[in-house]
């Protein structure tokens, strides 16, 4: 499920903390870095967790399929999920 970055179900505060911590700190990794890559641009940066706190906090910020049932990412990049 594109958002749910820690792997625990849902989309939320802590999903965007943890893609932060995988990118500044070295704190944790992400088991799924497809589903941390929120705006589908094929990389899991900054723009990710800025458009996941858009998303969950101001109503902008669109998060692409899959987001409710996991599924594939349906567009091709190299993120992977382990």
């Amino acid at each position: 499920v594109r958002g749910d970055a820690n792997g625990d179900g849902s989309s939320n505060i802590s999903d965007g903390i943890n893609i932060l911590n995988a990118l500044f700190s070295g704190e944790g990794g992400l088991p799924c870095a497809d589903a941390a890559d929120t705006n589908d641009d094929g990389l899991v940066n900054i723009s990710d967790p800025i458009n996941l706190f858009q998303a969950l906090f101001t109503g902008g910020g669109a998060i692409p399929d899959p987001t409710v049932v996991p599924g594939p990412d349906p567009t091709a990049d190299s993120l992977m999920c382990e």
